[in-house]
């Protein structure tokens, strides 16, 4: 009898032993398997953080350009303070995507903020931009708006931390005081605008002439599918607006633009994709965090929808590149045009069209939402448990706390 309950013990502990090796194993090869899935979640957990901040300013921008709209602007001169609230957090938004990531990632948050703000430090980008105070070093020079980039910023940090836990081997405290944040500085910035930085903005320049090239040598329809598809990884990047001279330059001598309509269908792909989520989610923080930041996308502020939404589930993301891809596509099939910019490329765009080819603009619009939000739909994405509210954290930021991503259940 004890010999049979021995032998049931034993058999049940090594059945548990297997599985927790075998569940180890698997959590190992999917780790491994998986490192564009690991860096979409870094990147999501980054902008998580910051995402009540990106929606309050969105908000704010869009009353500024209703106000632009009505042509209330000339008489109240309070449009000009809730235009620069609302832009505030977008001009700040470097800072807060390296603190972000540096609290991700353990490191010094005051550090991260400095490499966040070295790309709108007045001094230095009026150095970049003019290079003549290190022409005689012979030196690569990058372009403020390239130093920006999200992807540069979260490099920068990475290595920061990296050289921040190589460094804080040293037990004394004086060394940990003096060299550490030394040392990471020294490193960090020169390799951010002296090598990140000219790489990027070198990328950035050939990535325009080559899209050029395709709008302006009668191969629209496969620059509208490039275009349309890859802006997301072109906000990515910091490289959304490489094509804005160009477009400025079109405007200014022709009287219209076929760039920005592509832009248009891109931003309405990332709110398709965000209503798919509303439609398709079970739990009720993430539907109306979708709806909310899905009206944004719709209005032009694309940040919550695609950070908060889309690249938090990867698949919606990956649905809003084929809607883009769809709709950009579209428009340049029917050569729809804009005669003037503005800075949100949404439904606000819409009187900005030209008369001929207003009808192509919303048709483009209705495809792209559609496309992407049906395919985020159908895909399915992974689903989230929906936990009841446990009060806000010690940083008093619990609406980033409730956007925590516990993944329990496939649809």
């Amino acid at each position: 009898m004890n010999q049979d309950l021995l032998s049931k013990e034993m058999s049940s502990q090594a059945g548990g032993e297997n599985k927790q090796e075998l569940a180890s194993g698997n959590r190992k090869a999917g780790t491994a398997r998986n490192p564009i899935s690991r860096l979409f979640d870094f990147i999501s957990g980054v902008f998580t953080s910051i995402l009540p901040a990106l929606i309050g300013a969105g908000i704010i921008q869009v009353i500024a350009s209703v106000l632009l709209y009505l042509d209330l602007h000339s008489n109240f001169k309070i449009f000009t303070i809730v235009m620069y609230i609302g832009g505030l957090v977008f001009y700040l938004l470097p800072i807060l995507v390296a603190v972000s990531a540096a609290k991700k990632l353990g490191s010094n948050i005051f550090i991260a903020a400095v490499i966040g703000g070295c790309s709108f430090f007045p001094g230095l980008t009026d150095m970049l931009k003019s290079a003549k105070e290190i022409s005689s070093t012979s030196l690569p020079v990058a372009e403020p708006q390239y130093v920006s980039s999200f992807i540069l910023i979260l490099i920068a940090v990475w290595l920061a931390a990296k050289i921040e836990q190589g460094l804080g081997k040293f037990n004394r405290y004086a060394i940990k005081l003096v060299v550490v944040p030394t040392l990471t500085l020294m490193i960090i910035m020169p390799l951010l605008l002296f090598v990140f930085g000219p790489l990027w903005t070198t990328l950035a320049h050939t990535l325009s002439e080559k899209f050029s090239s395709l709008f302006f040598f009668n191969s629209e329809v496969l620059a509208g599918l490039l275009h349309g598809g890859t802006l997301p990884l072109l906000h990515f990047s910091g490289m959304q607006y490489m094509l804005l001279n160009d477009m400025l330059e079109s405007v200014a001598a022709t009287g219209y633009d076929y760039i920005a309509p592509v832009m248009v269908a891109a931003v309405m792909a990332q709110a398709g994709a965000a209503f798919g989520v509303c439609i398709k989610s079970k739990n009720s923080k993430v539907r109306a965090l979708a709806a909310t930041t899905g009206l944004l996308a719709m209005l032009g502020i694309i940040e919550p929808a695609m950070y908060g939404v889309n690249v938090r589930f990867k698949k919606p993301f990956l649905a809003a590149l084929i809607g883009g891809a769809v709709g950009g596509a579209f428009v340049c099939l029917f050569e729809t045009a804009i005669t003037a910019l503005v800075s949100l490329f949404g439904l606000m765009t819409l009187p900005l069209f030209s008369d001929s080819t207003l009808v192509y603009a919303v048709l483009g619009m209705v495809i792209s939402f559609v496309t992407a939000g049906v395919i985020t739909y159908f895909m399915g994405f992974v689903e989230e448990k929906e936990e009841p509210l446990k009060g806000s954290s010690a940083s008093g930021t619990s609406t980033a706390s409730d956007l925590a991503v516990d993944k329990s259940a496939n649809n």
